[in-house]
């Protein structure tokens, strides 16, 4: 029964909150005690930093956050001080993805329109122009209503107008092709109703809807597009018009380029020549969009403003920022802690580099970085200049940002689960992880196809020794997993001989570091693997399941087409020969299947075969005839790189293609710095923090706004902070220890901060006269042949005209020749366990029996099999697969994991994202007691439900928290059939947010049934609140778990191991119940359910901290002997009546007896109409006619499950002795005396209660160990006002800890004393 924060009248139990990784995270360490948070919520000192009149504000302010599980909409309130809460999170299931990124816009005060994609899509033309996908997020609500079609993830998709309450998605098509360019915007009200659809050729930018159309730039024309896709030229402008913002009168107002260097921002009226108002340094000045056609100028001009009478209001913000729907708050970009950041500082122009100074985050939460941590919003409150700091807290979600979006479908625009019918007549279940279908030659999910997740020493190792041609055996560490491949030893460079260049010379490392960090953040295998771990090997969704666009049908992108894929594998995504012989592209000769599971799965290989693809594109734009060279074309200069870059990611159109293209060829015009499309990257350097400072780390969360070669120079330039840190012998230092550095590699250096600054060029270099453009004016297409003449091929483009001195230098961290970096070990979360399994049991591993797991555990031997089972998708396919991952981890060495569903998400018993795994041992058994093993990574569900068959047990089913890690008891069975247990990942509270793993199952034969079948149920005088040593140090870690981020995650059921029914010991037994069940005697059978705060229907229906209702967790079956619960103190509202008592820290002006409180259904807790009325005479009345026949219906459902057990209801004390001094506040005599009289009245009504119910069911009353021991007693054995110690998911100060008026560890005896005496019948 929770009394700790009522003293202050705050509610002890959390509200129910969700968000959580989609990748293999890490539990906390549970013996670090909890920090004190900075306050999630409102901004402290309102009046001060927001203004006077914030409380009556109606400002709103909406913005994005990339993140690791989905793409966050945080909203804040004005009138609540600016709380931030995430209104939505949106995601795809079973597409893996590092990060999710996008963008948003405001439709109205209630509405936003996003879009959204995996990180990775930035990485592919055709993704970036018209792939992401797209959603209205309802912000009152949090109904996400996803859209049937795609879009791009330019800077200005979605565009909103907030007069007219819709939103434009914009789609390229073919941007690189002269042939078939063209546009597509999609109009859309809050509702997601289409409400127009227009295409026309042409790259048309910064669509934003109007009354009848859209206004949009067409090259440097301000143009209006009906929903035909007729254009109308409206207004010219100096260059593409950009940030177009329609005012509620007609205007229109946006920016344009007037030169490299500055900016203008403008306003059309209708008529005439727009009118410019304000200019300023190109990537300083912006427009943003308000609520109800407002519109706002941020940024810093640099002439006197001429925006009076326009509509544009200037509020003092910087640019690049979201502005709130009245212009009160300007919020910068947010970076969460699951997105990757970039080096804080790089002091000396990079020479002498040795470590990041400020470690981050990496792409994926590390086990060096709590999950918990929260997400930080920056802003500045405009009306005061206040700079702002906030944490996010998340509300409960309904798990809409997470089902399947309707454009994920058989390209007819077919909803999957309306074409799951015909599919299943065609495809049956399979048991089979593996792709047999596929086209890429390595399957995802094959045991025998496991690739090591290199440290970054390793990688960066590899690449020092690849460049220089050293990549060899005699360096190589032989045998392990590297065997996989069947070749014996191992060559990188014997395999994939170093590339020889066109006119010489050698790759600086740091360039292919920098594509390394742009393709996979330098992972080989897939990101829920820590470097030292085994997984899945790094294939890219998109190209390994064939996802790319189809001419015409601008919906079709996700369909499964193996022979769209591109087969891109491990650290380099290698793409030659990685199809299937039969199989390759045209022009394709496939690697042998030897070669090809190598380079899938060894780094060492996969790096020497990158080093090939990207000198093949460095000689392509150096043939003759063709060549297209930088600066002074050293290759040893990192900027003479950028075309080859720009070729290696988007292909080159040779001149003997060039009659196709009106005599046109050369480098794409998609990836041109001066593509449109970029703008909110001009001015500003990709991760360049001697432009930017800090907020440079910012640019990983929207990298849309750069072009790939841009981003992998910045990367070049500043290096990757992985949130690892490694030794070279591979030994993992954790945050906080001496040579911490989570740099991913050196990055390259410069004499200068100026020249590197300037690793990327100008808008003018690549855009000029030579190839037919001008930056300030970009391409104006409208025909079908216009692009191609973009096309860069000048035989040389130069921006530092002194490249010697002036260009970056390679750095190398392994100058000299050594061997391999040792593999990761030391793991602070992921390492194997390989001993320790329960004493004499068969243990069946999730792989078979004699498979590698290429780690410390070797080739476990398996006492059986495990099995999966998919249900068939769209199309006979089976999607749930991708969603399936493998982890060198847990016991043995080897577990799977995915994410829980819901029927509403796809889960479900013919859900076609539901996996059942299903472990059978390969002997029969009588009684046993049977295990599961709960991976440290992977695993977070609260809800994890197994299924033991074979048994005669009446309730097979047993829910866990797989939080809490090891071996953990599904309880002692009796076998009459096939020895087997089931998990699937479909849950009640699955929305694709929390993981649930498949590890290994342990079967320990009993002699015969255990005597004693113990389950503890009830609320936390049975959980143990309070029983324990400071900072929760004696509860079990998984029910007191704290998470910044999401009130969800939060567990606070605080089952301790000094609870009273661990204390008691048995009649004619030596050892405690606890004592018992530690040592796994055969003749204990003990589970532990009990949850702080816990009423009778927590009890029966509704669940707690994220776990199931204590009935419904599984463990009373007709086994169970003796059932242990204190409930009926909640119920009985004692929280709301002490509050009303002890009055801190105003005084009531009559005392509690004769106070009321608002009235409730005893049934639900939920609110109903009308108050008690006087406390006095209310509370007997509500005792006895509602609380005792709650009380007896939880007894009778218990009966019902354990028809067997004798049932033991434990009473309550009287909380405070009559010398009540001790207690502060205005807590008088009469109310003193009150209180104990109604724990008096409630006991009897207990006792009442077990007399209804029947003979099974005993009273067990406390009240004379108490009495003189509670509180203000001597010694004193309940807690009063608890201020220090806090558990780690406690109340927050100053509200007192919950373990507040709850039984100390003595308390808990002295409750296992009255147990006792129960049971030997006194």
């Amino acid at each position: 029964m929770p009394l700790a924060a009522v003293v202050a009248c705050a509610a002890l139990a959390g509200g129910l909150l969700q968000a959580t990784p989609v990748i293999a995270v890490p539990k906390p360490n549970p013996t670090t005690q909890q920090s004190a948070p900075t306050p999630a919520g409102r901004v402290t000192d309102p009046d001060k930093k927001l203004g006077k009149d914030w409380k009556t504000s109606p400002d709103r302010a909406v913005t994005a956050a990339a993140d690791a599980d989905g793409l966050r909409i945080l909203v804040a309130d004005g009138d609540q001080a600016y709380a931030w809460k995430t209104a939505a999170t949106l995601s795809e299931p079973g597409m893996p993805a590092d990060s999710w990124i996008g963008n948003q816009c405001l439709m109205d005060h209630d509405h936003a329109a996003v879009v959204y994609a995996p990180r990775t899509f930035t990485n592919k033309p055709d993704l970036m122009q018209g792939g992401a996908f797209t959603a209205i997020v309802d912000l009152a609500t949090g109904k996400v209503t996803k859209l049937p079609f795609t879009a791009s993830l330019a800077y200005f998709d979605p565009s909103c107008n907030t007069a007219t309450h819709t939103a434009a998605f914009t789609a390229f098509r073919d941007m690189n092709d002269a042939e078939s360019t063209r546009t597509r915007v999609v109009t859309v009200n809050t509702g997601g109703k289409t409400v127009g659809t227009a295409a026309a050729k042409g790259e048309i930018t910064s669509a934003v809807p109007v009354k009848d159309g859209t206004v949009a730039a067409l090259g440097s024309r301000l143009i209006h597009l009906d929903r035909v896709g007729t254009v109308k030229n409206l207004a010219d402008a100096d260059s593409v018009p950009f940030d177009i913002r329609p005012q509620a009168d007609g205007k229109i107002a946006f920016v344009d380029q007037k030169s490299n260097s500055t900016a203008h921002a403008k306003v059309f009226t209708g008529r005439g020549k727009p009118a410019a108002i304000a200019a300023g340094k190109l990537g300083d000045l912006d427009l943003t969009q308000g609520e109800a056609g407002r519109v706002f100028l941020t940024g810093h001009p640099t002439d006197t403003l001429a925006t009076v009478g326009t509509g544009v209001t200037r509020v003092n913000a910087p640019a690049h920022t979201d502005v709130s729907s009245h212009g009160r708050l300007a919020v910068e970009p947010v970076l969460t802690p699951g997105v990757q950041a970039g080096l804080t500082h790089i002091k000396d122009s990079g020479k002498g580099f040795t470590k990041s100074e400020e470690p981050a985050p990496a792409g994926k939460p590390s086990p060096t970085v709590s999950a918990a941590e929260p997400t930080t919003v920056t802003s500045t409150a405009t009306t005061t200049g206040a700079k702002l700091t906030q944490n996010v807290q998340q509300e409960a979600s309904n798990g809409s940002g997470t089902t399947l979006s309707p454009a994920i479908s058989t390209g007819t625009g077919k909803q999957p689960q309306l074409a799951r019918t015909a599919a299943v007549t065609t495809a049956g279940v399979s048991n089979d992880p593996t792709d047999g279908d596929r086209w890429c030659a390595i399957s995802r999910n094959d045991v025998n196809a496991q690739a090591l997740q290199p440290t970054p020493n390793q990688v960066e190792w590899a690449v020092d020794m690849a460049v220089r041609g050293n990549l060899r055996s005699n360096y190589l560490r032989q045998g392990d997993y590297r065997n996989e491949a069947g070749l014996g030893t191992i060559d990188p460079q014997g395999l994939f001989p170093l590339p020889t260049l066109t006119g010489g010379g050698r790759i600086p490392a740091n360039v292919l570091l920098g594509i390394m960090a742009q393709e996979s953040n330098l992972w080989q295998a897939e990101s829920g693997a820590i470097p030292g771990q085994m997984g899945n090997p790094l294939a890219a969704v998109d190209g390994y399941y064939g996802h790319k666009a189809v001419p015409n049908d601008p919906a079709a992108y996700w369909q499964i087409n193996w022979d769209k894929s591109d087969c891109g594998y491990g650290v380099g995504q290698v793409t030659d020969g990685m199809r299937m012989p039969g199989h390759e592209k045209p022009g394709e000769t496939s690697l042998s299947p030897s070669l090809q599971k190598l380079v899938a799965v060894d780094y060492a290989s996969n790096i020497a075969a990158s080093l090939k693809i990207l000198a093949s594109k460095w000689n392509e734009v150096h043939q003759d005839g063709q060549k297209v060279t930088v600066n002074n074309d050293d290759p040893a200069m990192v900027e003479n790189w950028f075309t080859a870059v720009w070729n290696y990611n988007l292909g080159f159109n040779p001149p003997s293609d060039a009659a196709n293209h009106g005599g046109n060829w050369g480098l794409g015009w998609y990836n041109n710095p001066a593509n449109p499309i970029y703008q909110k990257g001009w001015g500003h350097p990709f991760m360049n923090t001697d432009v930017d400072g800090a907020n440079a780390n910012r640019d990983a969360a929207h990298p849309q706004d750069w072009p790939y070669e841009v981003k992998v120079m910045g990367w070049a330039a500043w290096s990757i902070d992985t949130g690892y840190s490694y030794a070279t012998s591979g030994r993992q230092d954790w945050p906080g220890e001496s040579g911490f550095a989570s740099a991913g590699f050196r990055p390259a250096w410069w004499d200068t901060t100026s020249s590197r600054t300037l690793v990327s060029p100008a808008l003018g270099v690549f855009c000029n006269s030579a190839n037919n453009c001008n930056p300030d004016i970009p391409p104006n297409c409208t025909d079908e042949a216009c692009y191609a003449q973009y096309w860069w091929h000048q035989p040389n483009a130069t921006w530092k005209g002194d490249c010697a001195t002036q260009c970056g230098h390679e750095s190398l961290k392994y100058q000299t020749l050594s061997s391999e970096p040792g593999r990761g070990y030391r793991l602070q979360t992921g390492t194997p366990v390989c001993t320790g399994a329960p004493t004499g049991s068969q243990v069946v591993t999730s792989i078979p029996s004699g498979t590698p797991t290429w780690g410390d555990c070797g080739a476990p031997s398996s006492a059986g099999s495990f099995q999966f089972s998919f249900n068939p998708g769209t199309e006979g396919r089976y999607e749930a697969k991708a969603d399936l991952h493998q982890i060198g981890g847990g016991y043995d060495g080897h577990y799977w994991y995915t994410h829980t569903r819901n029927a509403d998400h796809l889960g479900g018993e013919s859900g076609y994202m539901n996996i059942d795994g299903t472990w059978t041992l390969g002997q029969n058994l009588n009684w046993a007691r049977v295990f599961v093993h709960l991976p440290d990574t992977g695993a977070q569900t609260r809800q994890a439900t197994y299924t033991v068959q074979g048994t005669d047990s009446t309730s097979p089913q047993r829910v866990v928290l797989q939080r809490a890690g090891g071996w953990v008891s599904l309880g002692a069975f009796h076998f009459t059939g096939t020895p087997k247990v089931n998990l699937s990942n479909t849950t009640d509270d699955g929305t694709a947010d929390e993981d649930i793993a498949w590890g290994a199952v342990a079967f320990q034969p009993l002699s015969g049934k255990p005597t004693n079948s113990v389950v503890a149920m009830g609320d936390s005088y049975s959980s143990g609140e309070g029983a324990t040593a400071p900072g929760g140090a004696d509860l079990y870690p998984e029910t007191d778990h704290y998470d910044k981020n999401s009130n969800y995650e939060i567990d606070k059921c605080h089952r301790s191991k000094l609870a009273w029914s661990r204390q008691a010991t048995l009649p004619g037994y030596s050892s405690s119940i606890g004592g018992l069940a530690d040592s796994l005697d055969p003749q204990m059978d003990y589970h532990f359910i009990a949850c702080s705060g816990a009423r009778t229907y927590n009890i029966l229906t509704k669940g707690q901290s994220g776990e199931v209702a204590q009935i419904n967790a599984g463990y009373l079956d007709q086994n169970t002997s003796l059932v242990t619960l204190s409930v009926g103190g909640n119920d009985a509202r004692f929280s709301d009546i002490i509050a009303k008592c002890i009055d801190i820290p105003i005084p009531s002006l009559t005392t509690c007896p004769y106070s009321e409180l608002d009235n409730i259904d005893p049934a639900t807790g939920d609110k109903t109409s009308g108050t008690t009325g006087a406390l006095k005479d209310w509370a007997p009345t509500w005792l006895h006619g509602s609380v005792r026949p709650q009380i007896v219906k939880t007894l009778n459902a218990i009966h019902s499950f354990a028809p067997n057990a004798k049932v033991v209801l434990m009473g309550y004390p009287r909380l405070v002795e009559k010398d009540h001094g001790c207690l502060p506040g205005a807590y008088e005599d009469v109310e003193n005396d009150w209180v104990r009289t109604l724990a008096d009245t409630l006991a009897t009504e207990m006792s009442g209660a077990t007399q209804d119910a029947g003979p099974w069911a005993v009273f067990s009353d406390p009240r004379d160990e108490f009495d003189g021991k509670a509180i203000c007693g001597n010694p004193e054995s309940i807690h009063g006002l608890v201020e220090t110690g806090r558990e780690q998911a406690d109340n927050d100060a100053p509200a007192p800890s919950m373990q507040s008026f709850h039984p100390k560890p003595a308390g808990a005896r002295l409750y296992a004393d009255a147990l006792e005496q129960t049971l030997q019948g006194k």
